[in-house]
């Protein structure tokens, strides 16, 4: 009877020590991951491009697709430049290119620029695609999806309205690698800049949803039939604005709602439905995501809260906070998963919300087999990442911007001033953790 209770206790014991499992920050390395910046969009001699804000796929032929866009909208613009040539810049205010990288070569190319290929006007007032925020989605052909977003124009944003003089809205193009055709299938929703898109290749039709008003949108490829329904995923908290849905491998989306759990819908019978499920964390929400072959959902909160949903039998996990840190919101808007090995990988901490400064850009790994964190570096450099992959042998992709590193040195203008840009980088994880 002793010896089970002694059992029982030293059971207890782990299992606390597993949840109460803290990062310390004194003892992370910083390391250097390889970088491959996006070419193209220069001005003056120089690349526009600063920054980085969307998801990232990989193509049947293994190449991993990204993106990268000057930010440049009517409130401001990024870098070395000033609004004095407003009316010479040949893409007016706001641009982006898409570019992919061969790991068989180890090389990155450009491939287009999202304001020539949707035929979007924009001049000193009518902003362009400054940036994608949403997904570069990629079909079993290699076709790639991908949608526009506004850059540094926030006034408009803001307004919930129809703004004069302002942003078109995110435009959806199809883009196939293999002939460089460029299919556009226009606004689905006039000023909105698109925040997520997710094919749902069965039935031949994009998903999608808006940042100012969170319309959901969906157009069928096959007809041309656009649908936008009611304002979704937690419109109530307007500081929050929107940022993510979730498509699981049926085609059925999930927001999440305003009594912290998730709303349904069903992409069939188009009715929506909340689940009986309470998000972790305070803002009970997520913000990156990611659907196994199985179709459980993995993500992570605004505010760093792992979790998961098993859709076969509505298995709910709560997994921890990012730094085991759970008063200390921690934003992490990235998730890739290896399912061969049972990883998530983060790059933890990034800008845009609460984070632990010192605590930024920590490489993190998490052994789904054990629920153990292993944080395994701090990338230098590297101060935004908003999309993550893991490649068929088992590289971890990150799609980032910030200060640009070459051969482990910092590359600097011509003033001696930082380089900062948006880039790919490339992580290599042991395949032994312990």
């Amino acid at each position: 009877m002793i010896k089970r209770n002694i059992i029982f206790y030293c059971l207890i014991i782990i299992s606390h020590l597993g949840l109460t499992q803290t990062i310390e920050v004194n003892s992370v390395e910083k390391i250097h991951l390889k970088m491959y910046p996006v070419e193209g969009l220069e001005w003056n001699g120089e690349s526009t491009q600063n920054t980085n804000w969307n998801k990232i796929t990989e193509t049947p032929d293994g190449k991993i697709w990204f993106c990268g866009g000057d930010h440049w909208g009517t409130d401001a613009i990024t870098g070395n430049f000033t609004k004095e040539d407003r009316y010479e810049r040949p893409w007016g205010f706001g641009n982006t290119v898409v570019a992919s990288y061969d790991p068989a070569t180890d090389e990155t190319s450009m491939v287009l620029e999202l304001n020539r290929a949707s035929a979007i006007y924009s001049n000193a007032e009518t902003p362009g695609h400054g940036k994608i925020h949403s997904n570069i989605v990629a079909d079993s052909k290699g076709y790639l999806y991908f949608a526009g977003y506004m850059g540094l124009s926030y006034t408009h944003e803001y307004t919930r309205a129809y703004y004069p003089k302002s942003y078109a809205g995110g435009a959806i193009v199809r883009y196939d690698p293999t002939t460089d055709d460029v299919d556009y299938f226009g606004v689905p929703v006039p000023n909105g800049g698109v925040v997520a898109l997710y094919l749902d290749e069965a039935r031949n039709i994009i998903n999608g949803i808006t940042v100012d008003r969170a319309k959901f949108f969906r157009v069928n490829l096959n007809t041309m039939e656009l649908n936008r329904y009611e304002s979704v995923a937690r419109m109530s908290r307007v500081q929050d604005r929107v940022r993510e849905m979730i498509m699981d491998n049926d085609g059925f989306c999930y927001f999440a709602n305003d009594v912290g759990g998730l709303t349904k819908f069903d992409p069939d019978s188009e009715v929506f439905s909340d689940l009986d499920i309470d998000l972790p964390g305070q803002l009970k929400d997520f913000r990156a995501s990611v659907v196994s072959s199985k179709n459980v959902i993995y993500a992570i909160t605004t505010d760093g809260f792992v979790w998961s949903l098993d859709l076969k039998n509505n298995n709910f996990k709560e997994w921890g906070h990012i730094l085991g840190m759970p008063e200390q919101g921690h934003y992490t808007p990235n998730i890739a998963l290896d399912e061969d090995w049972g990883r998530l990988y983060f790059m933890a901490g990034n800008h845009g919300g609460k984070v632990l400064e010192s605590a930024l850009e920590i490489v993190t790994i998490l052994d789904l087999k054990s629920g153990k964190f292993h944080w395994m570096g701090q990338a230098e450099g590297v101060e935004g990442c908003f999309g993550a992959l893991v490649g068929d042998d088992h590289s971890v992709y990150f799609s980032s911007y910030g200060q640009l590193y070459q051969n482990n040195k910092l590359v600097v203008d011509k003033n001696g001033e930082p380089v900062t840009r948006p880039y790919l980088v490339k992580y290599d994880p042991p395949e032994n953790l312990d």
